[in-house]
């Protein structure tokens, strides 16, 4: 295996540190998402308010008087009191006075005290070496203390396309590596998950029994298990048969409707090398895949599943990737055209233009996993 370019900020932290170079310390840590310990019952409260919180509101552990901050790499386990919140370099700075001292990634090798009175004005000095959180993503993440083999590796793999997107690591599952309160209000306002009970739904409509299938996924399955090279006539046609045969006459509109979409995204696709120019694309399954794989992390990092339960629904993923697809390739065609179908609006905007990115960078990048990982084995190339 390659993985060529592992992430590894905190040993250029800790030899920043040991040459006394603040400047390059700093300008590090300003294009890293930055973690802040919280208390639990804190941070609850936070995500039902939808407060903003800067960083030096946080808890200080064990008896730290300074604001604690880490990269991601660096974050301890100070138990299930304790959770964090994310930002960027400004934010995890806004508010503290010149007297006041942080201590970064404490307990490693790269810690360093410093006061704010040296930290602040390198922030104001210098915002275009700081980047803000939210722009922070597409960044190919594997993470040196994640997973890089085996089966649970390969299904978290699958998930790639979203973790890339976001600027995740790939290949962790650990609740510890996320900002709790965006978490939180993400599976509320996105997915209506409230509690362990509406998460374990959702990942059932993802990938259990309750699965839904969308008029996408429906005309997809029609046209592939038909076994015909169908122009756009003769597809239309197979839906509405479908549709007369199944007492489902409201259907007809929605489903020719989907039928027109894929057609202009995949003849968009051939022209941009993301199918062959004689290619269609027979499942977004990948879609569903992608998402359960991000939804099980998130379950795992606000507590609604165990660490037993994510990896189950992991690995359940993974299956149903392989179970659909025969390469990393059409799995991510698939991934792509399900997003767009969900988010798009066949604007061929910003959306398309960020999955077909990362879709290149996954399957060209000698780090990527999918460079690693041969994707029917479920595990590493021998």
């Amino acid at each position: 295996m390659t993985w060529a370019t592992l992430a590894d900020v905190e040993a250029e932290l800790a030899r920043a540190r040991r040459e006394d170079d603040l400047d390059r310390f700093l300008e590090l840590l300003g294009d890293e998402e930055l973690f802040v310990p919280i208390h639990r019952p804190e941070a609850e409260r936070l995500a039902r308010d939808r407060t903003w919180s800067p960083a030096k509101v946080c808890c200080a552990h064990d008896g730290e008087p300074s604001l604690q901050v880490f990269t991601r790499g660096a974050l301890p386990d100070f138990g299930a009191d304790v959770v964090f919140l994310s930002g960027d370099l400004d934010w995890a700075t806004h508010g503290l006075g010149t007297g006041e001292q942080v201590v970064f990634n404490r307990g490693t090798l790269g810690e360093w005290r410093v006061n704010a009175a040296a930290v602040l004005p390198w922030v104001d000095a210098n915002p275009h070496r700081v980047t803000a959180v939210e722009q922070q993503v597409e960044r190919l993440y594997t993470a040196r203390y994640g997973l890089l083999d085996g089966p649970v590796a390969h299904a978290l793999a699958c998930g790639a396309h979203q973790a890339v997107l976001s600027a995740e690591p790939w290949n962790v599952l650990d609740a510890r590596y996320h900002d709790y309160v965006a978490e939180v209000r993400g599976l509320r306002d996105w997915w209506g998950v409230a509690d362990a009970a509406s998460w374990r739904a959702a990942m059932d409509r993802l990938l259990g029994d309750s699965y839904q299938l969308t008029t996408g996924n429906l005309v997809l399955v029609l046209r592939a298990r038909s076994g015909l090279a169908l122009d756009v006539y003769g597809w239309v046609e197979l839906v509405r048969q479908w549709c007369a045969d199944n007492d489902a006459e409201e259907q007809i509109e929605p489903l020719v409707d989907a039928v027109r979409r894929i057609v202009r995204y995949e003849q968009r696709f051939r022209a941009d090398g993301l199918l062959e120019p004689d290619g269609v694309v027979d499942s977004i399954i990948g879609w569903d895949v992608g998402r359960a794989v991000e939804l099980a992390r998130w379950g795992l990092a606000v507590g609604y599943c165990d660490a037993l339960t994510a990896e189950l629904m992991v690995l359940e993923a993974g299956a149903v990737a392989r179970r659909y697809h025969e390469s990393w390739a059409e799995l991510s065609t698939g991934y792509v055209l399900g997003r767009l179908l969900a988010l798009d609006g066949e604007e061929f905007g910003p959306e398309y233009s960020s999955a077909a990115r990362v879709r290149h960078r996954l399957l060209n990048d000698p780090a990527s996993p999918w460079s690693n990982l041969d994707f029917g084995a479920g595990g590493p190339h021998s």
